[in-house]
């Protein structure tokens, strides 16, 4: 099913019969007449307003005293997206997306006293005619019956050599298993970190004790590294595609809000989270999936085959996993590799797979570069930036967000016009429009330690479902070119990995900046600026919980990105004055954004271009960023998976 708009026809001549509607784009309420941030009702001040842009009489009510613009059974006007309009800081309100069906508009139409049908012309971007298409069911949006996925169910349970096993549990992972199980093909997830009961003790003991689980933190485990993040539902891949509101309906029936479907910038937090993935393990469970937690796959297995003419000389015949310890308890030891068989193997192993890329490239994989971004973590009182975008009258309305308004966040970028004399001569400085951004910015969050083993230090931001913190924090980024990471490659031949040694080299770094054992190197943004140590006694504080020491990271990276992010700060701080100021504390380094490292694959079948029924997807295979592009990215990979498994 979709949301696409249909073509607008010259005049209104289709019939009112419930299958169409018209889509009113940016319908205005103030704050005053708004209930707020948190309600989704179609009030009688939305409805007026939706009648002004039909051409229904403004405040007129029925006999029965009802709004003009009523809802009936099976027909209405429902909120299809809502958000925050702070553009102007003396005009702050909501904008909405709504759908009114012809039912409802003839039904106006006749008790405002007319039997004439509304003549109602579209106008682009206005006033639309659109599939009625509303969300009122929210189950499992999986179709068996779909061709590239027809699989006879008698197979699920089948000889082991014919499963698919998935390497990852995180969001590509998730919905590539979802899908297989409901069609019926024999899956076996090996997820390196624990489910998230588990997982959440682990990052407890991190947090409460600096004992970091090597296997099981805040990037490994259930979810991937987005469970422990703000758990954002933004993406550019297309809002309303079929495949993104497969994802965002199902996130639904595992018990997300019904409301990620209207809002304009959904999100989950980590609490939400936990309880959806748990659902949807369960749901998985239930279908004969094999779910195995604290299992590291450390080699993909191949076999030599005939070049089909594809290009393809391998085919992936199974996995060597190994059983590791579990939870900070260790009461399992690890166990000795193991060889699973496999049809074919799901990759979706996250960002921070290190090793298993290494030996990819190795079994002569064809990986390739890929650009990322690498930085820092500013955080500011959240106070300020509620005040910068609402102004000091009516900042206090979006407190924790318990008010009206949602706490204020940003998202900003720019392009920097030029490169100081003294890193001209610096590697990727002939690169005069390096782009430096804000990246996964968390309203009322906290910084995390994102680290994987203890001497390579990395952070990130998460936040809760309410961003009820007093803090802000977002990454604060600019591109590292293959150019910036080639001086950091470790050795010949392994140039596809340069990425990999450049985050290495300053998570190593970052660690010794801070003194190890966790602990954050910080510097003010106007100390960064003018490159000096910031001073201990007046330094901002931080939700950092293991602690921050001042260190000049104005010389972590090389002076290019350096340079970017210092132009950056003072652009920045143009468009939101103190955005560079004293309160504002940079924490480094933010290094892990994305792969930077991608698994060459076809875009016609989703297959590695050297190895046959090998299926690289999501964030860490290099083709998405973020919750919902992974999930999408594994949903459609599951189709091919299931046209190559029926293909023999």
């Amino acid at each position: 099913r979709s949301s696409a708009q249909s073509p607008p026809p010259t005049k209104k001549e289709l019939t009112a019969d419930g299958s169409t509607a018209w889509r009113l784009f940016d319908v205005k309420l103030p704050l005053a007449l708004d209930p707020g941030k948190d309600s989704f009702e179609v009030t009688d001040a939305l409805r007026d307003e939706a009648c002004k842009l039909l051409g229904l009489p403004i405040g007129r009510t029925r006999e029965d005293g009802t709004h003009l613009l009523k809802d009936g059974e099976g027909y209405g006007v429902r909120v299809v997206r809502k958000s925050c309009d702070a553009r102007k800081i003396n005009e702050v309100g909501f904008s909405y997306v709504l759908d009114v069906d012809d039912v409802c508009v003839d039904s106006a139409t006749v008790a405002g006293g007319s039997i004439k049908k509304l003549d109602i012309r579209p106008r682009p971007k206005k006033l639309e005619r659109v599939t009625r298409d509303w969300d009122d069911e929210t189950m499992l949006d999986f179709d068996p019956e779909s061709p590239s996925l027809a699989v006879d169910r008698a197979r699920q349970g089948a000889a082991t050599d014919d499963r698919v096993v998935i390497v990852g549990l995180g969001p590509a992972g998730l919905f590539a298993a979802l899908a297989l199980a409901e069609a019926g093909v024999p899956v076996t997830v090996l997820e390196r970190g624990q489910p998230v009961e588990g997982r959440g003790r682990d990052i407890g003991a991190l947090f409460a004790r600096r004992v970091l689980n090597s296997d099981s933190n805040l990037c490994y485990g259930e979810g991937g590294a987005g469970t422990w993040s703000d758990g954002k539902l933004t993406t550019r891949i297309g809002r309303n595609s079929d495949d993104v509101r497969t994802v965002l309906r199902s996130l639904v029936a595992f018990g997300a809000p019904p409301e990620i479907l209207v809002t304009g910038k959904p999100h989950l937090g980590t609490d939400r989270l936990v309880r959806i993935l748990r659902n949807a393990r369960e749901y998985l469970v239930g279908r004969g999936a094999d779910i195995r937690f604290g299992c590291t796959v450390d080699r993909v297995l191949f076999e030599n085959t005939d070049d089909a003419g594809d290009g393809r000389s391998m085919r992936a015949c199974g996995v060597v996993v190994r059983k590791n310890s579990r939870g900070d308890t260790g009461s399992e030891r690890p166990g000795a590799p193991e060889t699973l068989k496999a049809k074919a193997v799901i990759l979706a192993a996250g960002h921070s797979a290190r090793n298993l890329m290494e030996n990819l490239l190795t079994d002569g994989i064809e990986l390739k570069y890929q650009p990322f971004a690498a930085g820092f973590r500013i955080e500011h009182p959240q106070a300020l930036l509620n005040e910068l975008q609402y102004g000091e009258d009516l900042a206090s309305l979006a407190a924790k967000g318990k008010g009206p308004l949602p706490v204020a966040d940003y998202r900003l970028a720019h392009q920097c016009r030029s490169v100081s004399p003294e890193v001209s001569a610096s590697p990727g400085a002939e690169y005069v429009q390096r782009a430096c951004y804000s990246f996964c910015m968390c309203p009322g969050g906290q910084i995390v330690p994102t680290s994987t083993v203890p001497e390579e230090l990395c952070v990130n931001g998460m936040s809760f479902s309410k961003r009820g913190s007093e803090w802000a924090n977002s990454g604060l980024v600019s591109t590292i070119t293959e150019a910036d990471a080639m001086p950091f490659c470790a050795a010949p031949g392994r140039e596809a990995l340069a990425g990999l040694d450049f985050q290495r080299h300053i998570e190593r770094e970052a660690s010794r900046m801070g003194g190890g054992d966790l602990t954050v190197p910080v510097q003010t943004a106007p100390d960064f600026i003018e490159g000096r140590e910031s001073d201990p006694a007046t330094l901002p504080t931080s939700s950092y919980r293991l602690g921050v020491v001042p260190a000049r990271l104005d010389l972590l990276y090389p002076p290019a990105v350096t340079e970017a992010v210092r132009e950056s700060l003072l652009a920045f701080d143009g468009k939101m004055p103190g955005f560079a100021g004293p309160t504002a504390l940079l924490h480094a380094p933010e290094a892990r954004t994305s792969s930077p490292v991608r698994v060459v694959r076809s875009p016609e079948d989703y297959q590695s271009a050297t190895a046959a029924g090998f299926f690289p997807v999501g964030e860490g295979a290099g083709y998405a960023g973020g919750i919902v592009s992974a999930a999408v990215d594994g949903l459609c990979a599951a189709g091919r998976v299931g046209a190559f498994v029926e293909g023999g």
